[in-house]
């Protein structure tokens, strides 16, 4: 039960992870991650839909191999759990300082590289970052991401272990793929000050149901101000 309701869909327990689904985090939590068939939101676009499809087919097998974590995060993959009225122009994915290096080499053997990964802080984000273009799509790669805000920071590598034992996979075109739950992404859109993508998540969840219990342990994280912390709660009416 996720918040009350139902899942939006029903899991697909698997025992032991086929071998052409990615290492999201660690041999325990893939062994024992939902898988979840969930409709897309019509927001995604066929040029979208296509080049996640050439970028995942160039990053699973060599990050499987690594085994670096990682995961698509981001509008798309909120769009992917299903949020509704929401086209992402780009894809992003977050992984390990080593992870970006590694797709950086699988994505640009292929495609154009637009900026090469390396180390960079800008604005409210500081990784090991780089932009490549795939079907005329932007994908932005991430290693050991950093968000600092005026209330607060979050650093993604401590956050897997946040999402180890939640990580949700995904069926996309025939592959398996691991994408950050909504329920973190509201509070890392909260912490960056984003009302719409803050209240049509919010929406969304209350309208399919949501996993509070994980919520709740994302919000004791100190690293968060109280500007943030009180936003998510009144949004996800946690204390109502």
């Amino acid at each position: 039960m996720r918040g009350g309701l139902p899942f939006r869909s029903r899991p697909l327990i698997s025992d032991i992870p086929p071998p052409h689904i990615a290492r999201p985090f660690d041999t325990l939590a893939a062994m024992t991650a939902v898988h979840e068939d969930i409709m897309p939101g019509a927001g995604l676009s066929d040029g979208v839909r296509a080049a996640l499809r050439d970028v995942l087919g160039s990053l699973i097998m060599p990050m499987f191999k690594s085994q670096e974590p990682w995961a698509l995060m981001g509008s798309t993959a909120s769009v992917l759990q299903g949020l509704p009225d929401y086209s992402p122009p780009d894809i992003d994915l977050a992984t390990t300082r080593d992870g970006a290096y590694i797709m950086s080499g699988a994505i640009g053997s292929t495609n154009a590289i637009v900026r090469p990964v390396k180390y960079s802080s800008a604005g409210p984000y500081t990784s090991h970052f780089g932009i490549f273009e795939v079907g005329g799509v932007k994908v932005e790669v991430m290693g050991d991401l950093v968000i600092h805000c005026a209330d607060g920071e979050i650093k993604l590598t401590d956050h897997f272990a946040h999402w180890s034992d939640k990580v949700r996979v995904l069926h996309f075109e025939g592959m398996h793929v691991p994408v950050v739950p909504l329920e973190w992404q509201i509070v890392a859109n909260a912490l960056l000050g984003r009302p719409e993508r803050v209240n049509g998540t919010a929406r969304y969840l209350l309208e399919t149901g949501f996993d509070r219990p994980y919520l709740e342990t994302v919000l004791e994280d100190h690293c968060y101000g109280d500007r943030t912390h009180n936003w998510v709660r009144e949004v996800m009416q946690l204390d109502a």
